[in-house]
């Protein structure tokens, strides 16, 4: 388990149409900023609560960061941009003082039953992996559990781990497999990296998950690794996996700089 820290167990707190980031939302990153992770995840929350039409199944989730999400009250606003018959697009954004800061892209497609071509998954299943403490617990709150199968956040290279969100991306509501499977789109760059945290940062400028189906149960796995060039960027890539298989592909940019990125948190 995580280290023992009686902070939030929620990342948002709504007051009235905003919603308020506790101080496990700040990214490790920028002490004033809100982690992917958490805007990812809150956005994968607004989505389950927009009434999208359940004929239609997600199949693309696509965040982009405009700049420093702040540690401030966000509002959101979802956009219709298309509204076909086979096929259906959903912008979703994220406003801080009216300016917005982040937004995510929905594509959704007519569910239909079709032949099955998945993916073998040969992960080991969660059940008898042993827990470890997940890195940045004081800062997270201890809510995210880890069983790492092969490398992790501290080690350079290809990290394949199992996660658990034990908290609530809003309070007082439980987050959907969906809204989970969003916030730890986020977690490629750290699982997967190839430079250590405390040498270089690795802030990722997107997220983007292409599901193969809807995510199920309360364990993920992510399969992550990054690949870079030597010119200040990179590219994050994994896959996502619960006990019944592979469910989704993602991908991050990675913006690569000097510098570590053990922040600490008021609070913390």
């Amino acid at each position: 388990m995580g280290e023992e820290n009686p902070g939030p167990a929620f990342y948002f707190e709504r007051d009235g149409e905003a919603f308020v980031p506790s101080r496990l939302t700040l990214s490790p990153w920028n002490r004033n900023a809100i982690a992917g992770g958490s805007t990812a995840g809150l956005l994968g929350a607004i989505i389950d609560e927009a009434g999208f039409d359940p004929a239609f199944e997600p199949c693309r989730f696509t965040l982009d960061i405009l700049g420093i999400v702040p540690a401030v009250p966000l509002v959101s606003r979802v956009t219709a941009l298309r509204m076909g018959r086979q096929m259906q697009l959903h912008r979703i954004e994220l406003l801080a003082d009216g300016l917005a800061v982040a937004q995510a892209h929905l594509v959704l497609a007519r569910h239909l039953e079709t032949p099955r071509f998945l993916p073998a998954s040969a992960y080991p299943p969660p059940d008898g992996l042993e827990e470890q403490p997940f890195p940045g617990s004081r800062r997270t709150g201890g809510i995210v559990r880890t069983k790492p199968v092969i490398g992790g956040a501290r080690t350079p290279g290809r990290g394949v781990v199992w996660l658990a969100m034990e908290g609530q991306v809003i309070r007082g509501a439980e987050a959907s497999p969906f809204a989970k499977a969003c916030l730890f789109g986020d977690f490629g760059n750290g699982m997967g990296s190839v430079t250590r945290p405390e040498e270089w940062s690795f802030a990722n400028l997107d997220i983007t998950l292409n599901f193969l189906r809807r995510p199920r149960g309360h364990w993920f796995l992510i399969d992550a690794e990054t690949e870079m060039a030597g010119n200040g960027h990179g590219l994050a890539r994994s896959i996502f996996a619960d006990a019944d298989g592979i469910y989704a592909h993602g991908s991050q940019t990675v913006f690569v700089a000097p510098g570590g990125g053990n922040i600490p948190v008021a609070g913390a």
